[in-house]
């Protein structure tokens, strides 16, 4: 029976995946598409205008980001629980917190967000009426996001991925609807892509409140006295917004510190590092998004075997996943930004691979978090987790005021997070005391040694792979990282259950 379940979540699993990766490839094409089209129709100036505005807000984020996550672990925790467990009754009282944390959002938004625009903003004199609008519907647009949020987080924990690929999918149709009427709008198309864009956000927020509401019967709000659910959804969600802040504090710091010590060059490569190394990092995270849900239903269940294998599986196969990409993009990065950009600033190739690097230990170990989030006791995980990370600001502070060069923010950002995946088992297995630390060892010693392997072979063809053509040299080392994991870094039961999917996609 247990073995029948792990086959059914493989699968579900599988499928999650492609909804996800679907979902990402027609949201990219369509957004890039779509700020084509905007930034040549409001022009740079108002575009700017809207790009520091809807800034301001977008420094919240990390709230409703929280809010989702924590609504997404309780309800999967609920799930995981079976007819014990009581989703409606959390969906209620997540509600309830999402509406305190939007009204916190609006008196701050409305007094001190408010009076850095009309004050402290650089505008344009007749564009400071617009601009005041602007940020009102920036603020609406923010709001229904909030409110948005538990109904992804409700989807996502059902594990209705197809679903969820549905919403993103006909927002950036929208939002690309939107950039064309601007076009013909005989208005003043800033302000009237602004209230557009919020009626995007009001739409995208009663869909999926529909589809929960007639599809997974939840939706009706209960006044409930649940205080201390209340209170740990809400404790919870403020933990992850201390590590999100800290997240925004490091990155934009890091900004910061580099245009003091260096030109604005340096920040437009920090920026171009940013983008490129998020951008192939959103593969990885589509394929954990799958993984998330049954992590937490399975911890519930204390289904432990199947959940420590999950652990495992969840963990080296992200790292799989981003390594083929990361190789060929390492090995000819100024090619790929050359290609993208026609000129590329100086040290935007070097911060892309060290994000990368970055990247690769978090691929390798986001399953650990979510198994810390599934704990629901992330309080202490997160505090010695932000002191580490907010480390990079005073170190890199210090070593550019010695004279070391721009990438040395990026190398200590690497170092930091190195000792984090150090500590992170460990802390793990002091959290859980039946998650068997030497087990998830040898997956990162799998992970080393497929990596070491790759490396080393570059090493020794490094001088005949200069010889070949760009593109040659991207599609050789993208096969034969392929090749690599294939015979080195995957098990048989890996291999056979790779098979397994591809054969059953094959023959639909």
């Amino acid at each position: 029976m247990a073995q029948a379940t792990t086959i059914s979540d493989n699968k579900r699993i599988a499928k999650n995946t492609v909804y996800l990766y679907i979902r990402m490839f027609v949201t990219l094409i369509v957004t890039l598409y779509t700020s084509r089209v905007i930034i040549k129709t409001l022009g740079i100036d108002d575009f700017g205008i809207y790009s520091i505005v809807g800034g301001i807000v977008v420094l919240f984020s990390f709230i409703s980001t929280s809010l989702r996550s924590s609504t997404q672990r309780f309800v999967s925790y609920e799930l995981g629980l079976g007819e014990k467990g009581d989703v409606n009754k959390v969906y209620s009282v997540s509600m309830l917190c999402h509406i305190v944390m939007a009204l916190i959002f609006f008196v701050l938004a409305e007094t001190i967000g408010l009076w850095y625009v009309e004050n402290k903003l650089n505008v344009p004199l007749d564009r400071v009426e617009a601009t005041q609008w602007v940020y009102q519907f920036c603020i609406l647009t923010f709001i229904a996001n909030i409110f948005q949020a538990p109904y992804n987080a409700i989807i996502i924990a059902y594990e209705k991925m197809c679903f969820y690929a549905y919403i993103s999918i006909i927002e950036v149709v929208l939002k690309l609807a939107v950039a064309f009427l601007i076009v013909i709008s005989p208005g003043d198309k800033l302000i009237v892509y602004s209230i557009l864009l919020s009626i995007v956000s009001i739409i995208c927020v009663l869909i999926p409140y529909v589809y929960c509401k007639w599809k997974l019967r939840i939706g009706r709000i209960k006044i409930l006295y649940e205080r201390k659910l209340f209170a740990n959804i809400m404790c919870y969600s403020g933990w992850t917004m201390l590590s999100g802040c800290a997240v925004v504090v490091t990155q934009q710091g890091g900004n910061i510190l580099l245009n003091l010590f260096y030109s604005v060059a340096a920040n437009g490569a920090f920026g171009i590092a940013n983008q490129v190394s998020s951008a192939i990092y959103g593969f990885v995270y589509n394929f954990q998004s799958a993984f998330q849900p049954q992590i937490v239903k399975q911890y519930a269940a204390q289904e432990n075997d199947g959940l420590y294998k999950l652990v495992g599986r969840a963990s080296i196969f992200s790292f799989y996943l981003l390594l083929l990409i990361a190789v060929p993009f390492c090995i000819s990065t100024d090619y790929i930004l050359e290609l993208w950009l026609d000129s590329c600033p100086e040290y935007a190739a070097v911060f892309c691979q060290l994000m990368i690097l970055y990247f690769l230990m978090d691929a390798l170990q986001a399953p650990l978090w979510m198994l810390i989030g599934a704990k629901g006791k992330v309080g202490g995980y997160i505090t010695w987790s932000t002191i580490l990370f907010l480390l990079n600001l005073p170190i890199s502070w210090f070593l550019l005021k010695a004279g070391y060069p721009a990438y040395v923010v990026f190398i200590i950002r690497v170092a930091i997070n190195f000792l984090t995946c150090i500590i992170r088992p460990f802390y793990v297995r002091y959290l859980i005391n039946t998650f068997p630390l030497r087990q998830y060892g040898v997956v990162t010693l799998r992970a080393l040694i497929v990596t070491s392997a790759l490396v080393i072979t570059y090493l020794l063809t490094k001088d005949m792979a200069n010889d070949m053509n760009d593109l040659l040299k991207i599609c050789f080392s993208f096969l034969y990282s392929v090749l690599v994991i294939w015979v080195i870094g995957l098990k048989k039961d890996e291999k056979n259950w790779i098979k397994q999917i591809v054969l059953e996609k094959i023959k639909r």
